[in-house]
């Protein structure tokens, strides 16, 4: 009974020990408060709750080095378009979000590179009898955050901040409810273009071919094909593939 006695004993104080910390840090958040010229804890809880409404409802800020970038995309890519590329992102997005709502992926060719991605999402939500859907998007910024040339393939990657309804729900609740606000966030995209098949070592994928001989057209900006002479196509972002796709916030 006395071992019995001194345990109870103990785990009273630490209760009492924790409730006395609680009350100085409800104190010391109290003071805070009336510091800043708020009278109490439900002002200051007003004001938390304010802020994560308006957290939720701006638009994200999306960020990158495009001017710094633009320059030597266009040095390698002459052709290059900043809006046609944006509006690429666009497109993917929508066709992702599209694939995902009907569990099939889209036949546009910038999915290609992660049809199998997607296959395994859709399977999922298939298995577990998930549907989600995308309602009222609205796309607001774009940034291009990273480009790279090497290894017969470029890379670009660009940032996209959009806004829309969401939901998701199996056959017996909602996992994820549609809010009465939207959805801010946003996503990265990374494209791929290959121009050099013999040195890229990863999807087998094809670039610009010449419509005389079929041979690929290594070099960008190239008006002539270097194996018969026959004139070539304008390379343009058409022949670029979405190779991985994130949503960042």
């Amino acid at each position: 009974m006395k071992f019995l006695g001194i345990v109870l004993g103990t785990i009273l104080g630490i209760i009492l020990f924790l409730g006395l910390i609680a009350f100085i840090i409800y104190k010391k958040i109290t003071k805070f408060g009336r510091d800043l010229g708020f009278g109490n804890m439900s002002e200051i809880k007003k004001l938390i709750k304010e802020g994560e409404d308006r957290y939720n409802n701006e638009h994200k800020h999306v960020s990158g080095m495009t001017k710094l970038l633009i320059p030597k995309i266009v040095n390698d890519f002459p052709n290059f378009s900043e809006s046609e590329l944006y509006n690429k992102a666009e497109v993917s997005l929508l066709a992702i979000f599209r694939s995902l709502e009907e569990k099939k992926v889209s036949n546009i060719d910038e999915l290609k590179l992660i049809k199998g991605n997607l296959n395994e999402i859709i399977n999922d939500y298939k298995q577990n009898n998930i549907t989600v859907s995308y309602d009222d998007i609205k796309f607001h910024d774009h940034a291009i955050k990273y480009y790279k040339k090497d290894d017969g393939a470029m890379n670009i990657t660009v940032s996209t901040s959009l806004e829309y309804y969401y939901e998701k729900k199996n056959d017996e609740n909602i996992l994820v409810k549609k809010d009465s606000h939207k959805k801010q966030t946003a996503y990265t995209l990374e494209f791929i273009y290959i121009y050099d098949p013999d040195k890229y070592s990863g999807e087998n994928l094809m670039g610009i071919h010449c419509p005389n001989c079929g041979a690929p057209v290594k070099k960008l900006g190239e008006k002539v094909c270097s194996y018969c002479g026959s004139g070539l196509e304008d390379i343009n972002l058409k022949h670029w593939y979405v190779s991985s796709y994130e949503e960042i916030y």
